[in-house]
């Protein structure tokens, strides 16, 4: 299974304010962080994301930057909850201290491997909430520790879901 020919994510509001939570509180004190969506197919080409997950993760701080690190059990434990709700762990969306865009480590150790899923990454540690989506940086898992921006061709829409509401504690 990929998610090469999904062409729309659709992602509800409050998936974005359960992300800029703990994107925000690690920011408050200077650190990065990973939240994790589970979703599902809607049609051939639409994924909608149902959930958010924020795993346990260990963050440092080093003469090279910031590093967040998600060890193997932390991720077994995600892609349980979300198998159990029937998701898939179809995107990961971070936070950087400046600007939007996927570092060299980002692209060589991702918490989401599934081809053609979305990377989220949000500048200033989620300063300024929803109001700076548009400045978030979208990418596409093109092959194992290749990312390729989200073209034209990718839309990423922020709107309700149009069936109930579930989610997954992390």
């Amino acid at each position: 299974m990929t998610l090469e020919a999904v062409r729309e994510f659709v992602v509800p509001p409050e998936l974005v304010d359960q992300t800029l939570e703990p994107l925000q509180e690690a920011g408050s004190h200077r650190y990065e962080a990973f939240v994790l969506w589970g979703g599902r197919f809607a049609g051939d080409d639409r994924f909608e994301f149902v959930s958010a997950y924020f795993p346990e993760q260990k963050t440092s701080r080093g003469k090279d930057g910031l590093l967040v690190v998600v060890d193997g059990e932390a991720l077994f434990r995600v892609n349980r909850a979300f198998y159990e709700h029937g998701l898939i762990l179809g995107g990961q969306v971070h936070s950087h201290p400046t600007d939007a865009y996927h570092s060299d480590t980002d692209d060589a150790y991702p918490l989401m491997t599934l081809i053609g899923g979305l990377s989220g990454v949000v500048p200033d540690f989620g300063d300024g909430g929803r109001e700076r989506l548009s400045e978030w940086a979208w990418y596409r898992l093109v092959r194992a520790g290749e990312w390729a921006t989200a073209g034209d061709e990718t839309r990423i829409t922020f709107q309700d879901r149009t069936d109930d509401k579930e989610g997954t504690d992390g």
